[in-house]
């Protein structure tokens, strides 16, 4: 059988009318036979009673009258021996005619027969069905031919219409996919129409739109907690920066007040994450991704200058155009540039591209990579450093859901020679920017 619905509802119908069609011409065949049959035996008892009135009344000399063609009447005596005849011979009709009180019906071949008691002999009346001026047998090969051709098409009209049927109904399932398909973090609003499925389907519809709902209401209590988490722990951190400052020991100042920024990072990329989790409200605006490049640059620089690493910045040709979110686009070059200098040893030159079109990359030439490594560092909290190495696992997921959010892509490939990673966030091209 054919996976498909469609197909198997077709096959489905073709068979059954094949079925149908067959048991519909066999038993019109065989109502048809079962009238001519019956018709035959009326005119037979009314020849053979015709013969015996002709035969009471004294006309033993006169011809009978036959009442169709085909027809051959013989009279037999009680010697049974044929008296007289009318008709074409049929010596095995007469040799197989059952000769007693009673009358009977018989059939040797296309030849029917009937024989009845008259006076102290019998009558024996046949009809030949193969005779060219016996109609009915002629009459019921034509219906059944007829009604065969009839039949036919009408067999191959049902599964045309039930074809057309399912088209109908796949159609429709196949716009209420389309809508399903536009369902994600841009539109967790969107649900599924109600009364354009079948009454069958209806409650599909039903049960995915009040799944929908439970995510988008599991989604919002998420983000919501994770940016109440993160608001509540702002208030103890300025608490501790403060009282950090009054310290008057550098040594243990210093060590307090990194960790205290260290955790106001993560708070932040809580926050940020907490908001893309959201379903977006709006396109954004339209930027220039190098002068968002160039900011990030001139932001991180002292201190990727002062870790004994170098960081440039290449501009392509012309403005680079998007639209989308600036903040949240600039979190993630700031994660990929902050990784290229937490993850590399001194020494490594570090360089930011913007262009061409839509894509923005952070490279460095530090140590290979494994390739088990390459495919977990999107993975949320996966850490692969040392303990000597600050981070908390989140950076490059955020990148990758930021990116997700701008309808872009983000690759991670090897160096040319091998050795450092490329990040490259490739973005849709804004078409003010066209």
């Amino acid at each position: 059988m054919p996976r498909s619905l469609l197909g198997q509802v077709i096959a489905l119908h073709v068979v059954v009318a094949l079925i149908a069609g067959g048991v519909l011409f066999w038993s019109a065949s065989a109502l048809l036979h079962q009238t001519s049959g019956h018709f035959q035996r009326d005119l037979l008892r009314r020849q053979a009673a015709l013969s015996i009135a002709s035969m009471n009344a004294g006309n033993r000399a006169t011809r009978d009258t036959v009442l169709s063609s085909g027809m051959a009447v013989s009279v037999i005596g009680p010697d049974r021996r044929v008296q007289r005849s009318e008709g074409p011979s049929r010596p095995d009709i007469l040799s197989a005619a059952i000769l007693n009180t009673t009358p009977h019906f018989f059939r040797r071949g296309a030849v029917g027969a009937y024989s009845a008691p008259a006076g102290r002999g019998w009558v024996v009346v046949s009809q030949d069905d193969a005779d060219p001026a016996v109609v009915t047998d002629d009459i019921v090969r034509a219906f059944l031919l007829r009604f065969a051709l009839i039949c036919l098409p009408l067999a191959a009209l049902a599964p045309l219409v039930v074809l057309l049927l399912v088209r109908r109904l796949t159609l429709r399932m196949r716009a209420v996919s389309a809508i399903a398909a536009t369902i994600g973090p841009r539109a967790l609003e969107v649900r599924l129409p109600r009364g354009h499925l079948p009454l069958e389907a209806e409650p599909l519809a039903e049960a995915t739109n009040a799944a929908l709902d439970r995510l988008a209401h599991a989604l919002h209590v998420q983000s919501a907690f994770a940016a109440d988490v993160a608001h509540e722990l702002r208030t103890p951190l300025a608490v501790i920066r403060l009282l950090a400052d009054a310290l008057g020991d550098p040594g243990v100042r210093g060590p307090i007040l990194a960790a205290v920024d260290r955790a106001a990072r993560v708070i932040a990329q809580l926050l940020v994450l907490a908001d893309l989790e959201k379903p977006l409200e709006s396109q954004g605006v339209a930027f220039d991704l190098a002068d968002l490049a160039e900011a990030v640059v001139t932001d991180r620089a002292p201190a990727i200058l002062a870790s004994g690493r170098t960081i440039a910045l290449e501009r392509g040709d012309g403005d680079v155009q998007v639209r989308g979110y600036p903040d949240a686009l600039r979190l993630a070059l700031e994660n990929l540039v902050d990784n290229a200098g937490r993850h590399t040893a001194p020494g490594t030159a570090i360089v930011v591209r913007a262009g061409p079109k839509g894509r923005l990359s952070v490279s460095d030439d530090g140590d290979p990579v494994p390739e088990a490594t390459l495919a977990k560092l999107t993975h949320r909290l996966w850490r692969d450093a040392g303990p000597e190495v600050e981070g908390s696992g989140i950076g490059l997921s955020i990148v990758e859901r930021v990116v997700n959010a701008h309808a872009g892509t983000l690759g991670i490939q090897r160096g040319g020679d091998g050795r450092g990673l490329t990040f490259t966030m490739a973005l849709p091209v804004s078409r003010d920017g066209d």
